[in-house]
């Protein structure tokens, strides 16, 4: 009776393991799908619609500067962070054959040689050899493996668009800082003009004190303009300095190369349009790596609550074995005698039956990453139309201004020649000629400033937009990350 109970044991042992697994196949529900546009409203209305739907670079030839140009090219290759994301899209690449290793068999070979000497009754010492192949193979029932296979090829994409994001990024802070250091070089010149300006004023009033025109208080307010104009000149050449290191830094030439810069900022290109929301969506690097991340996070949630069903796989085994010192087996070369090769199949079928509720626990988890990349998702596109809209608004508040400051230094201008002119004659005072001086060189710079803002915010516009160009035809094919880095990848 005690084989028949043990049978009957057995046999109910397998039967609970079978049902547990099909208790957990008929908790399965569909493949995780999500769509994450549904979780951001698009209700913003822009300008007219730019085709170029590809980020990419070539908005820095419409600067027309071939410093810049050739500078941001260094930049998008040579810079550490650049090289860095381009390390972490290899580590997902690796990452991803790693994983799919797991669709296929495995094949291992052992060999082993042991020595055993004396024992009971002083036998002769024997030599044993083993020689064997190995393989086992789980086969991809519902198609956890090749879930995790999809996933990490979502991470790929990511990865690419993320590194497509950074070179964008790279670019517009070249170009930003590119202008800044035109903007402090004129600063520095502007300096090197007000200095020679207040020296003039300063012989000027010298000559008019040794004629008894005008007392000591002319001459040391006009020491003291021509002191305080060498002070910010001081400032200037350090502040020209830092910006043109900072993007020798960016391209990756510091400190060994130096950067010639033009002797303008380059003209403002007209802006024709700057696109739709949908199509920003669709061409900015940073949202098309969050889309790829949430369907990374579906794909996980699939992997973890796959594990919950049984698995199935197989194994085989081929070996020999040879023992030297026994009567009939005293040769190595016995171990490849075909005639003794011992072949061994096997196949098993397990399912989860009690794990303390850990892998209940990981899909929560892996259910929960998926809600937050949903949530970074609609951060990274609200932060999108934030950087454009703003940039859009401070396209016509940056033209008023410049227009006025345009109008400010002409009349600033006319008004200083006119009370030099009269100071020269003794018909007003040093205070008026440096306060007219003063407000030339406070208009002047200020509009140096605001040509140099209008540049760095179409840049800003440039890079929140996808970094595509401007052109009148609507039409748009959705850009791809393997588009952008120019590479095939699986």
């Amino acid at each position: 009776m005690r084989p028949k109970t043990t049978y009957k044991a057995a046999v109910l042992l397998g039967t609970a393991v079978w049902l547990t697994g099909c208790a957990t196949l008929a908790d399965r529900i569909e493949p995780t799908t999500v769509a994450p546009e549904t979780r951001v409203p698009v209700e913003a209305d822009w300008s007219e619609s730019a085709p170029d739907g590809l980020p990419r670079a070539d908005w820095v030839e419409s600067f027309a500067d071939p410093g810049l140009t050739e500078l941001v090219v260094a930049a998008t290759s040579d810079n550490p962070s650049v090289r860095r994301a381009l390390a972490q899209l290899d580590t997902t690449l690796a990452a991803r054959r790693i994983t799919r290793a797991g669709l296929y068999p495995t094949l291992g070979s052992q060999f082993s040689a042991s020595r055993s000497e004396g024992g009971v009754g002083f036998a002769p010492g024997t030599t044993s050899y083993q020689l064997g192949l190995n393989s086992n193979w789980e086969a991809d029932l519902f198609g956890r493996i090749g879930d995790s296979v999809d996933a990490d090829g979502e991470a790929i994409y990511a990865s690419a668009a993320d590194l497509a994001a950074l070179q964008l990024s790279v670019a517009g802070r070249v170009a930003s800082g590119w202008f800044d250091a035109i903007e402090a070089a004129l600063l520095v010149d502007l300096s090197a003009r007000d200095i020679q300006t207040q020296e003039r004023s300063l012989r000027l009033t010298e000559r008019r004190f040794e004629s008894g025109l005008t007392g000591s208080s002319d001459v040391r307010l006009a020491r003291s303009a021509l002191a305080s104009s060498q002070a910010l000149e001081q400032l200037r050449l350090q502040d020209a300095d830092a910006t043109a290191r900072a993007v020798q830094v960016l391209a990756r030439l510091y400190p060994d190369a130096e950067v010639a810069l033009p002797a303008d900022l380059p003209a403002l290109p007209a802006l024709e349009g700057a696109g739709t929301p949908s199509l920003m969506l669709a061409r900015r690097p940073d949202i098309q790596a969050a889309e790829r991340r949430i369907r990374e996070a579906g794909l996980n949630v699939d992997v973890a609550r796959k594990a919950l069903l049984p698995s199935l796989s197989f194994n085989a085994s081929i070996g020999d074995a040879a023992r030297s010192g026994v009567p009939g087996s005293n040769s190595l070369t016995d171990i490849f005698d075909l005639k003794s090769l011992a072949i061994q199949l096997g196949t098993s079928l397990t399912a989860p039956i009690f794990q303390g509720g850990r892998l209940r626990a990981q899909v929560d988890v892996q259910r929960a990453q998926l809600e937050a990349q949903l949530e970074n998702y609609a951060d990274t596109v609200l932060q999108a139309y934030l950087e454009v809209e703003n940039a859009l608004d401070a396209e016509q508040r940056l033209a008023a201004r410049e227009a006025a400051l345009r109008v400010s230094l002409d009349e600033a201008v006319k008004a200083e020649e006119r009370l030099e002119l009269r100071y020269t004659e003794g018909l007003v005072t040093i205070l008026q000629l440096l306060d007219a001086q003063s407000r030339r060189l406070n208009a002047e710079g200020q509009l140096i400033s605001a040509r140099a803002q209008r540049l760095t915010n179409r840049v800003r516009l440039h890079v929140a937009l996808g970094g595509a160009g401007f052109a009148a035809d609507p039409a748009l094919a959705e850009p791809e990350p393997l588009e952008i880095l120019g590479v095939e990848l699986p």
